[in-house]
């Protein structure tokens, strides 16, 4: 891959919550769901992926990410597809959403950094090093306690400690409420990621269901409120 020296990339460093009390045939699931995951968030954000996300350690995964200001956009994608495939299925009587239960729940933790990279050897993105490797890795690191929140950010060389804390907190903050999400709202969240209307989202059950139940949903899911933290986020980083 080749490296733009004078520019800053995003690097999503992550791991499973629980791993090794796990089942094993969740956890070979697991690296299918990723690599499935970054295809999706491939075909939702062209070029956001200059690399497949790399799965290491069996629990551990790495992105990488072109651009620094979609990168907590792309967390919460990769967060809501893990738990809409993981999570148990509770679904409310009526709401025409229900989806298969799949018996185990299971969520990622993750850690963004941004700044420069050094190199990223055969597209391989959990090879690669520099100070947004090397930021994301230490932080997720220091997320060890039960207590800890389960998304984190930190920038390189940011001139404001205020703006990297408040940058910081709307992503603890984000994480927060993805931790909150049922099955059935992490998916309906993948689609309005990516600008998706009620009936678009709508669409991804097998059975048609009307706009009203998404947007129940995403009520739930505190779709709003989510929303106008990424246009924070994102107009900080992209200035």
């Amino acid at each position: 891959m080749k490296i733009d020296p004078k520019k800053n990339y995003a690097v999503i460093t992550g791991d499973f919550v629980g791993f090794s009390g796990l089942p094993a045939e969740v956890r070979q699931r697991m690296y299918f769901v990723l690599k499935d995951c970054g295809k999706d968030l491939s075909k939702a954000f062209p070029g956001i992926l200059p690399c497949e996300i790399d799965v290491f350690r069996g629990d551990g995964w790495q992105a990488l990410i072109h651009d620094p200001a979609l990168s907590l956009r792309a967390a919460l994608f990769i967060r809501a597809y893990v738990r809409s495939r993981f999570l148990e299925n509770t679904p409310e009587k009526g709401s025409g959403l229900e989806l298969p239960a799949s018996g185990v729940a299971a969520d990622t933790r993750l850690a963004i950094g941004v700044g420069r990279i050094d190199y990223v050897p055969e597209n391989r993105a959990a090879a690669g090093d520099g100070p947004a490797f090397r930021r994301s890795g230490k932080l997720l690191e220091q997320m060890t306690s039960p207590m800890s929140d389960t998304m984190r950010f930190a920038a390189e060389g940011v001139d404001d400690v205020e703006i990297g804390s408040l940058l910081d907190g709307i992503v603890r903050l984000t994480g927060e409420l993805a931790g909150r999400w049922n099955a059935e709202q992490s998916r309906i969240v993948t689609g309005a990621l990516q600008g998706w209307t009620h009936p678009q989202i709508a669409r991804l059950w097998p059975d048609s269901v009307g706009p009203r139940p998404v947007g129940e949903y995403l009520q739930k899911a505190r779709w709003k409120t989510i929303t106008h933290g990424l246009r924070v986020f994102e107009a900080a980083l992209k200035e």
